[in-house]
């Protein structure tokens, strides 16, 4: 049987589509354009060699695509990072209300030194620069409210926590007038240890469960009547924007 017979037998039983050849003058095997779609990027270089230039331009578009994908990941980072930055930032507003309440644990500081360790370390340096600059902690107190919780441009997860701290820190003021010389005498003195330590215990714990929120990305909301009156003054729910 000649070639042409063998030609005209394979063209009458369709088999050329299936396999993915055509017959030339040559009876040269080439690729058809649906194998040249199936071949992967991660060939091996004598693959690449025996499909042509189709293929290695193929090659080269899906190198290009791979190639694009790293600005993505690298902006994934950065915004890691950025969110990062802004749950530690979100944090710092609560140092104000702890250094103030370190006044009210003085009884338990007495009774357990370590306590004393574990608050004040961290805390010293802050409480010696209150203490060089008076009006520092009224002047932070002011920028904080002017400039993060009344700047739209500031995250509201941010602005949230700033709020929520400087409102604690006003509440401090009320255990103050009932503690202070125990009013003339009017209140026993048990009854003044009572509300020192109550007030410490408070003010440590709605501190420690805003820092752990923040650090886990949630919005530290959950404080009765506190976290109702920052949602007064910031507005919105309980997501990240207004």
């Amino acid at each position: 049987m000649n070639r042409v017979s063998i030609v005209a037998a394979v063209a009458v039983m369709g088999l050329t589509p299936s396999l993915g050849f055509s017959v030339g003058p040559a009876f040269a095997p080439r690729l058809s354009p649906s194998a040249l779609t199936s071949i992967s990027p991660h060939s091996s270089p004598l693959a690449l060699r025996s499909t042509g230039p189709a293929s290695l331009a193929q090659a080269q578009l899906n190198r290009r695509s791979l190639s694009r994908r790293t600005p993505a990941a690298t902006g994934m980072q950065m915004n890691f990072l950025v969110e990062g930055l802004l749950r530690i930032g979100s944090c710092m507003p609560y140092i104000l209300p702890m250094m103030d309440s370190l006044a009210y644990g003085r009884f338990i500081f007495q009774k357990v030194p370590l306590i004393s360790m574990i608050f004040m370390t961290p805390l010293q340096p802050f409480v010696e620069l209150a203490q060089a600059f008076p009006m520092l902690s009224f002047v932070a107190f002011l920028g904080l409210f002017l400039f993060v919780v009344r700047n739209k441009k500031i995250p509201r997860f941010v602005r949230f926590n700033t709020m929520q701290a400087l409102l604690l820190e006003i509440i401090l003021i009320f255990p103050q007038i009932l503690t202070s010389s125990n009013m003339g005498g009017l209140i026993p003195f048990m009854f003044t240890e009572f509300i020192s330590n109550m007030t410490f215990y408070s003010v440590v714990a709605i501190v420690v469960y805003s820092c752990l929120c923040n650090l886990r990305g949630e919005l530290p909301c959950k404080i009765p009547v506190i976290s109702t009156a920052v949602f007064q003054q910031i507005g919105g729910g309980a997501g990240y924007e207004d």
